[in-house]
């Protein structure tokens, strides 16, 4: 039997264990014996998970690197992919449309702090504090030029304004994303 086998069988036995079956008889162990203690089981499956990654990693124990992520970019066949929505959208709306033409596996996402960093910095949104001290972003004069609204929605919590993104912001974001995803000096 190879090592390979070897921790093959050892990872069954330990997801038997974690299931409450004895791994010899495949019989349902009993409730009051200290093998089917959720503690233990939850170590077996924990034991067993370590166990997968070392047999997929070739019997090798070592740190699995995550290959480094690309920085967000769009291909033009991507870009075209995006559906610009006639209805206005929040900016999470936004960035959900722009990730999923991405493989979110080879590459970084892009966020929705980076955009509203962005139309912060370049005039497009203010910081304006309520009476109860919360700060929101809301649309300039210069904002809403490009097509940003605000709109003020309830929730059993109480009222607070949203930014939406009609289609001409849309497009605007999408315009703009070299310039958004630039690293600031």
């Amino acid at each position: 039997m190879t090592e390979l086998e070897k921790m093959e069988r050892a990872r069954m036995y330990l997801d038997k264990l974690a299931n409450g079956i004895d791994p010899i008889t495949d019989e349902e162990l009993p409730n009051d014996t200290v093998l089917n203690n959720v503690r233990l089981a939850r170590c077996f499956f924990y034991a067993s998970d370590v166990l997968r990654r070392v047999i997929e990693n070739g019997g090798e124990i070592k740190a699995s690197k995550k290959p480094k992520r690309a920085d967000f970019s769009l291909t033009p066949e991507q870009r075209d992919a995006i559906h610009i929505s006639k209805t206005p959208i929040s900016i999470s709306e936004l960035v959900e449309k722009l990730n999923a033409v991405i493989d979110t596996t080879s590459m970084k996402k892009v966020s929705t702090t980076a955009i509203t960093n962005w139309l912060l910095e370049m005039g497009f949104l203010q910081k304006v504090t309520n009476d109860t001290g919360k700060t929101n972003r809301l649309p300039t004069e210069q904002g809403e030029s490009i097509g940003l609204q605000s709109e003020i929605r309830r929730t059993t919590h109480g009222e607070f304004p949203i930014v939406l993104y009609t289609s001409e912001a849309q497009m605007f974001v999408l315009d703009n994303l070299g310039a958004i995803l630039e690293p600031s000096e």
